[in-house]
């Protein structure tokens, strides 16, 4: 019998500049069809997601497991907020 060990997944982390917590993220793509759609603050978006965040100079640091982080960095592009992959 052949144990699996189960293996920390890989984690991510986004550098978000020029950010401060309650930055609103609003979803720009159906503007025209259906106005702005709201995300919530950043900071609200991140704790729905279950991801960490360092203050840094400069800005933010958002750090999670890939697969949440891939939502995150989603929500991030739709608003247009600028964003960097950091490792």
């Amino acid at each position: 019998m052949n144990i699996i060990e189960n293996s920390k997944p890989e984690e991510i982390s986004i550098f978000v500049p020029k950010i401060k917590m309650d930055h609103f993220l609003k979803d720009y793509r159906l503007v025209q069809s259906y106005g702005e759609i709201d995300f919530g603050t950043i900071g609200q978006v991140a704790n729905n997601l279950g991801i960490k965040h360092k203050n840094v100079e400069g800005g933010i640091v958002f750090s999670a497991p890939k697969d949440r982080m891939q939502m995150f960095a989603e929500k991030l592009h739709f608003s247009l907020t600028e964003h960097f992959e950091v490792e």
